[in-house]
């Protein structure tokens, strides 16, 4: 069970090229028509939308190969990481993390007490084993680039920190990006574009370089 190259490249192709215009569309829409339906829908800041979708989508991709080389391989470790991206893909998309996250600011002074977005605490270990475990397995691939391997965790890298940035700003009320409010609001929405948009580009990029290492994977 492996998916073609050929099938796999035009899918990333035109999932890039789908990032693209919903970047277009949401600069349009925060700028000039953000009380619409079409703001509600291409905003790609704000949480089930299009630019959410392909990111779970992205997961989800991941997700298969990993389970389509257990399939070929029977190693566990692949078995794991399957269940473990599947289970980013529906959190994704569902809007889980927050969810849990806010409750758990709400019955508990201990995670309140943390100066960024909760959900960091709490995934952490599962993003240090899921992406540590791809990391190790794609570097040592001979068919992986690793400029594109170290570039797509750069992305994720940088996403991290604009969401950590991001969650202190939002909530300290003592920090701002700026004392404008038009400008503060600016900023405040390309860090987030910003972020959403390197890290669909990152699993998009990791997507893509598993499918490689698992289509010519002979172990």
């Amino acid at each position: 069970m492996i998916i073609p190259l050929d099938i796999s490249r035009r899918l990333y192709r035109l999932g890039f090229l789908i990032v693209i215009l919903l970047i277009i569309l949401d600069l349009l829409t925060h700028f000039y028509y953000p009380q619409t339906v079409a703001g509600e829908i291409f905003m790609a800041t704000r949480e089930q939308t299009p630019l959410t979708w392909l990111s779970a989508l992205a997961f989800f991709l991941i997700g298969i190969t990993c389970y389509s080389t257990y399939y070929r391989v029977k190693k566990k470790i692949w078995y794991f990481l399957a269940m473990l991206f599947f289970f980013f893909s529906m959190d994704d998309a569902t809007y889980f993390h927050e969810r849990i996250s806010g409750w758990l600011v709400d019955e508990s002074s201990l995670f309140s007490i943390f100066p960024s977005y909760t959900w960091v605490l709490l995934y952490f270990p599962l993003m240090l084993f899921g992406l540590g475990a791809l990391l190790h397995i794609l570097y040592k691939s001979p068919h992986i680039s690793r400029k594109k391997l170290f570039a797509a965790f750069g992305l994720l890298t940088i996403a991290i920190i604009f969401d950590l940035v991001d969650g202190a700003v939002l909530k300290n009320d003592n920090l701002t990006f700026c004392l404008n409010t038009f400008c503060d609001n600016s900023v405040t929405h390309l860090i987030r574009l910003t972020e959403e948009v390197c890290e669909v580009f990152a699993l998009g990029a990791l997507g893509w370089l598993l499918v490689v290492d698992n289509y010519y994977r002979k172990d």
